[in-house]
């Protein structure tokens, strides 16, 4: 590969890492409007580190998480939404390693556990250095029943999404990629 070359791929992924961070910050601006969408907002975020993963490879689409993770928590939109993109938007680029595992009962399980520690985490990590943030109160409010009830609600999303990940990259690799000519 010739220097130009590279030095074109590399303006391309540049470019194309930061379209998706800056559409994804869009998207999380957008969520802090609309109370239920704390939780999909940094789900539909994730979706966008899959073309970055499949063209230019985990370096670039950790680098854009990272990205996009520091600035929605430093723009202050959603708080609990900007974190639940840092403890699980990266998950669409660790997926595919977890999918390695042979047997479906315990990759189910390493993925519940995943989701359920990261959560969880998360939510320590809210009380201790936000204590006064609404949502905590909410979970206190609810009790322990309820807060049990929706970390298994939570969970079972997230094994949805991790079911929705290989369509979407079907989608992407079989109808949107070959539409993007400047790519190749």
């Amino acid at each position: 590969m010739s220097n130009h070359s590279k030095a074109r791929r590399q303006s391309l992924m540049m470019a194309f890492c930061g379209m998706a961070a800056g559409l994804s910050l869009v998207i999380m601006l957008m969520g802090g409007l609309i109370p239920i969408a704390t939780y999909a907002v940094p789900m539909l975020c994730g979706l966008l580190l899959l073309p970055i993963l499949l063209e230019f490879g985990k370096t670039a689409a950790w680098t854009t998480f990272f990205a996009v993770a520091a600035l929605a928590l430093m723009l202050d939109f959603d708080r609990e939404a900007a974190f639940f993109y840092l403890f699980i938007g990266y998950y669409p680029i660790v997926k595919w390693q977890f999918d390695k595992i042979k047997s479906k009962g315990l990759r189910l399980l390493v993925k519940a556990l995943l989701f359920a520690v990261s959560m969880g985490v998360m939510y320590a990590l809210l009380y201790l250095f936000f204590p006064a943030l609404a949502v905590l109160q909410d979970f206190e409010e609810m009790g322990m029943i309820l807060s049990i009830l929706f970390l298994l609600a939570y969970v079972f999303c997230m094994l949805l999404y991790d079911h929705l990940l290989v369509g979407c990259v079907m989608i992407y690799a079989n109808r949107i990629r070959p539409k993007l000519k400047f790519l190749k």
